[in-house]
């Protein structure tokens, strides 16, 4: 099993960050195979919903814990 490390993980999350960015302001030359490509990349080290509680625990003025955020929203 493959660790990810602190810096490839911020690297997922800005890099994620970026292209909806880009999505968003309707930028640049899209096609379905690049869209699906940056995705794999940026999801290998993507933060998992384990990682973001963990995170929320140290941080939370940063993250929600998960679990929170979904009790909430069946409500």
């Amino acid at each position: 099993m493959h660790m990810t490390t602190a810096e490839e993980r911020t690297r997922a999350v800005a890099g994620a960050r970026d292209l909806l960015v880009t999505l968003a302001n309707g930028r640049g030359p899209y096609c379905a195979d690049l869209v699906r490509s940056l995705a794999i990349v940026l999801l290998r080290h993507y933060p998992s919903q384990a990682d973001i509680d963990e995170s929320a625990l140290a941080l939370p003025a940063v993250w929600a814990e998960t679990e929170k955020m979904t009790a909430r929203s069946h409500r």
